[in-house]
């Protein structure tokens, strides 16, 4: 089988608008993910300043955001194989869906402690989170038992990270903290950027070395990809020869 890259290739209907669009649909199209391929999908039918997707990169996903109803559109496979969680901010509206993931994730599997990486005040976040879900996880074991993932899987770690920084490598995928977002590498090729937009900066056009460049939250004329995504954004996939 031969990869090649389909830039900005988007599957399904009609985009929505940015700032102020309604939200997306709850039926968007599915597409089939194979361990190679790079695939940002959409969380659900979230407002567009929700800042929320989930990529999936050689077998990895990675959560961009943390709204609330951020898991409605995962499925237990995504839940139970979340290798981690980025945030923008530790604003309420940012960070208001991690005890869903966290809890929603822990219940379908997930057998190891959820990764939380964000900006300064992430861990004290996460601290915080840990010690209010003590007694509720006590409870849980007593009326449901041990989740498969096991007890300590419940825990979340937190992980703070400077622009530049890399703040998630498994060698295939890499992760790094960039202005207001981060850059995601696939295979040190395929490089998708998902960062919010400051209102008190002048837009500026995407980096030329990016293959693909989301702005949550912005004018359509200030981004690549029109937000919230309605469908798959497919970034690299596997095709028959």
């Amino acid at each position: 089988m031969r990869k090649s890259s389909i830039i900005a290739s988007m599957l399904g209907g009609a985009l929505l608008a940015a700032c102020g669009g309604a939200p997306a649909s709850p039926s968007a199209p599915s597409v089939q993910i194979a361990p190679q391929d790079f695939v940002v999908l959409p969380c659900g039918p979230l407002p567009a300043d929700r800042l929320c997707a989930l990529a999936v990169a050689g077998g990895k996903r990675v959560m961009f955001g943390a709204p609330a109803g951020a898991v409605r559109a995962l499925s237990s496979d995504d839940l139970r194989l979340l290798d981690a969680v980025l945030i923008f901010s530790v604003r309420g509206r940012d960070i208001e869906g991690l005890d869903e993931l966290r809890n929603e994730s822990w219940r379908a599997g997930r057998s190891a402690p959820l990764l939380v990486i964000g900006p300064t005040g992430t861990e004290e976040v996460i601290t915080a989170l840990n010690k209010a879900f003590e007694q509720s996880d006590a409870l849980r074991i007593v009326e449901e038992g041990i989740p498969p993932g096991g007890y300590d899987a419940a825990i979340m770690t937190a992980r703070i990270g400077a622009p530049g920084q890399t703040v998630f490598n498994t060698g295939d995928v890499q992760v790094r903290a960039a202005r207001h977002g981060y850059d995601m590498i696939y295979n040190d090729a395929a490089l998708f950027q998902i960062s919010s937009c400051d209102r008190t900066e002048p837009p500026t056009r995407p980096r030329a070395d990016l293959q693909t460049h989301v702005r949550l939250g912005c004018e359509p004329d200030q981004a690549d990809q029109v937000w919230p995504l309605t469908a798959p954004l497919i970034i690299v996939k596997n095709e028959l020869p």
